[in-house]
């Protein structure tokens, strides 16, 4: 499934995300911006520093985390692939201002894998 990405017209640094066909009230991960996204990069292998950017690894924070770990993979010719690297720009370091309940352990895995199935591997 390709990338969805929802706004918030009254919080301009929150972004809700998923690869799944789900609404706004469904989805329970934002953009991480207190993270840097990794390019992957390749010249004649995969690295992190020379070479053409073929894809990027996107932090992610659960609504229920105080600060998230997950990161999701989008490759080069996919929707929002060069927005991405610009919304960083725009919102690097912003904290985010929506939150949940708090959830932990299973429950946020099997979120992040309902939401993210192709990069659960």
């Amino acid at each position: 499934m390709p990338l969805t990405v929802y706004g918030f017209h009254d919080r301009t640094h929150d972004f809700a995300v998923t690869k799944i066909d789900a609404p706004l009230d469904q989805c329970k991960f934002l953009l991480d911006f207190g993270r840097s996204i990794e390019r992957r990069r390749w010249f004649f292998g995969w690295n992190k520093w020379v070479g053409v950017t073929a894809g990027l690894l996107v932090p992610v924070v659960h609504q229920g985390e105080e600060t998230g770990g997950f990161v999701f993979g989008i490759d080069r010719g996919e929707p929002y692939f060069a927005d991405l690297p610009k919304l960083w720009e725009k919102h690097s370091g912003s904290r985010r201002t929506v939150r949940s309940s708090p959830v932990e352990g299973l429950e946020l895995i099997a979120d992040f894998a309902t939401h993210f199935p192709d990069d659960c591997s």
